[in-house]
């Protein structure tokens, strides 16, 4: 979305997110900041999957198994809801095979930094740089009560919960860092940006295990 709006992921992120960066903030009607007077929305072509997939969500457990389900109609809502077709024939036309690799590809490195921080028994808040350096705060990103999987304590704050979702910023420290150029084109900067986020854990990793 960011790229289509022609501004970076730290202006996007300060604008546009809300809910530790998960969400998209609303207006005072709580509808979508991006949807149009006329009903429509501005970030269509680079809408989230979350979007792509309404009314369906879907959840991918940890032997990799894929379940879809279907959400109620929200209130004012002018899409067409029915029980013709199929999953897939819902879905083709909505773009959604890339962004449920990249899902899937976050989503392992997210189990895995949770598993390393249960292991150590992290709670709370820890940024991070992409040179591996630890600051005050990252959040272990769990649950927070109402299920919603943003933290209790982020729900309203529209802070990132973490320094890895601002992607420009994560990758010019990386490449700065490891003296690479800057990725040309959103695929390459997605497979850059779990690279980094994959050597990250690495070493948090290597270094835990040589502690006493």
């Amino acid at each position: 979305m960011s790229h289509l709006l022609g501004i970076s992921t730290t202006e996007f992120l300060a604008k546009y997110a809300d809910n530790g960066g998960t969400t998209l903030r609303a207006d005072a009607d709580g509808r979508c900041v991006f949807v149009t007077a006329g009903g429509g929305c501005r970030v269509h072509p680079a809408r989230p999957l979350v979007c792509r997939l309404y009314p369906l969500g879907r959840a991918v457990d940890g032997a990799g198994e894929e379940r879809f389900a279907v959400f109620p109609k929200q209130e004012g809502c002018e899409a067409e809801f029915g029980t013709d077709g199929t999953v897939a024939s819902f879905l083709e036309p909505q773009g959604v095979a890339t962004y449920f690799e990249w899902s899937d590809r976050y989503g392992r490195l997210y189990h895995r930094m949770m598993t390393f921080l249960e292991r150590l028994g992290v709670e709370g808040k820890i940024e991070t740089v992409a040179g591996g350096a630890e600051e005050d705060g990252e959040d272990a990103l769990g649950t927070g009560p109402d299920c919603t999987g943003i933290p209790s304590d982020q729900a309203g704050d529209p802070a990132p919960i973490s320094a890895w979702q601002d992607i420009d910023a994560s990758l010019a420290d990386y490449c700065a860092a490891k003296g690479l150029a800057l990725p040309e084109g959103i695929e390459a900067a997605i497979d850059l940006h779990l690279r980094a986020i994959e050597e990250w854990l690495d070493e948090l990793e290597e270094t835990n295990n040589e502690l006493p």
